[in-house]
């Protein structure tokens, strides 16, 4: 996106080139970028700056509408095109969803060689198979239950797409004995508010920017919502390939994980629930 339309000001909504907008100061740019929408399709937009690699300065969107101008079509989008209809069919076909957090645990490992397999902070046992619990609840002669199982890219994409899951009754399982209604589990991040006993929630939405130690990550949907990320950085790095702040600048990313408050009640902060990756993921632009 060459143009991006900024509503700091609603009565005046400005239309922002990107040369216009990357030239403007330090501090006007952290304060606008909160601000920018898709001047086609109307939808949230975010500012990613040039990067020592060669990248130019953009405006960009992860919440284009399908039809949108700016949606340039390509190879990817049509893989996510192909996952938001999987999802979708997920919900109209299935009895329950099934989260699995095992593949990505995988990855991760692979790559930076630390991450443990263990569990011990976590309260959610990693599911391969469908949850006993759903067979249980069969009543005798109905036919056998339609389970689903996902992993986070995929939910993600589909979030990120536009996709009903955020308001389905469909029973999302993220252990053995943890199931949520999905409208109850997902929370697109600027929505996102402590819960009672600090419950965990699957927050989603993009990253406007890191700080520069990259041991903070801002989120794009609200500009009072942030994710402390130190006490896992360094394998969050190895893991998805990032080498400098501006490399999560637009990225996608889905949690699970708890809100709490900053101390002054002025900003929300979204732990990740035992500082386990394997509940993190990460779509970079």
């Amino acid at each position: 996106m060459l143009d991006a339309i900024c509503n700091y000001d609603p009565d005046k909504p400005k239309t922002y080139s990107i040369f216009e907008f990357k030239a403007l100061a330090e501090r006007d740019i952290d304060k606008l970028r909160y601000f920018l929408i898709c001047p086609v399709c109307q939808q949230q937009a975010y500012f990613r700056k040039a990067s020592i690699d060669g990248k130019q300065a953009c405006f960009g969107s992860r919440y284009h509408k399908t039809d949108c101008i700016e949606y340039n079509p390509s190879a990817r989008k049509t893989e996510e095109e192909k996952q938001l209809a999987e999802v979708e069919k997920v919900l109209l076909e299935n009895d329950s969803l099934v989260i699995d957090f095992s593949a990505p645990l995988v990855k991760a490992k692979k790559i930076s060689g630390k991450i443990s397999t263990s569990h011990k902070t976590s309260p959610n046992k990693v599911l391969n198979t469908a949850p006993a619990a759903v067979k249980e609840n069969k009543e005798v002669g109905d036919p056998e239950p339609k389970v689903s199982k996902q992993g986070l890219k995929k939910l993600l994409i589909s979030l990120l797409r536009g996709s009903s899951l955020a308001d389905s009754d469909l029973w999302i399982y993220t252990s053995e004995k943890h199931k949520w209604r999905a409208k109850n589990l997902f929370v697109n991040i600027k929505n996102a508010q402590p819960t009672e006993n600090n419950a965990p929630r699957m927050y989603w939405g993009t990253i406007s920017r890191a700080d520069k130690t990259l041991n903070w990550l801002n989120t794009a949907e609200d500009s009072g919502v942030a994710l402390p990320i130190s006490k896992y950085r360094d394998d969050l790095l190895s893991r998805f390939d990032i080498k400098k702040a501006v490399d999560l600048e637009g990225a996608g990313f889905i949690l699970f994980g708890k809100c709490v408050l900053s101390k002054d009640k002025k900003r929300r902060y979204i732990h990740l629930w035992g500082n386990d990756l394997q509940y993190l993921c990460l779509l970079k632009k």
